[in-house]
């Protein structure tokens, strides 16, 4: 059984050592500490109810109006089994209704696939190619999802940073 619920202090080290099992170049240590302080209500992870682990997480902040999701991933032996879906909605629940978020917004390597179909099925869309984003000159996607409990007249997404 998991439960979604927010990250506490203590559930930081986990964090990272499932970004860095997850990702070949994975975010700093002090990045994940400096977003937590920023922004802790974005941070919720996937926890094991049978023992206790952290078996997954998602980190989101808010800028410009819009949820972002920074990042997302499961431990590799629990992947396959919903957890990132789980994850994902409870993040978006959060961004939408908590937040008021007219979008939520990600960026995803151009060539990971199967991040990309991920994100297809749950309803995101691509916006906009972002030539060289990744320190190593990757290119990325930039997926987007309309707020659907908003009613508005498919207002652009007008932020200076994209």
């Amino acid at each position: 059984m998991v439960k979604i619920r927010k990250l506490r202090e203590k559930d930081i080290d986990r964090i990272i050592e499932i970004e860095k099992e997850s990702f070949e170049y994975n975010y700093p240590p002090l990045l994940i500490r400096q977003l937590y302080i920023s922004f802790p209500d974005g941070f919720l992870v996937a926890e094991d109810t049978h023992n206790g682990n952290i078996i997954g997480y998602v980190i989101a902040v808010m800028e410009w109006g819009n949820g972002h999701i920074v990042s997302i991933a499961v431990d590799k032996s629990h992947r396959d089994k919903g957890i990132g879906t789980l994850l994902l909605n409870a993040v978006e629940e959060y961004l939408f209704t908590k937040c008021n978020a007219k979008y939520i917004v990600l960026e995803v390597r151009f060539n990971n696939i199967n991040a990309r179909k991920f994100y297809y099925r749950r309803g995101y869309n691509d916006k906009r190619l972002l030539p060289k984003y990744y320190d190593d000159g990757s290119d990325a996607i930039l997926m987007v999802k309309k707020n659907p409990y908003l009613e508005f007249n498919n207002h652009p997404i007008t932020v200076a940073m994209w």
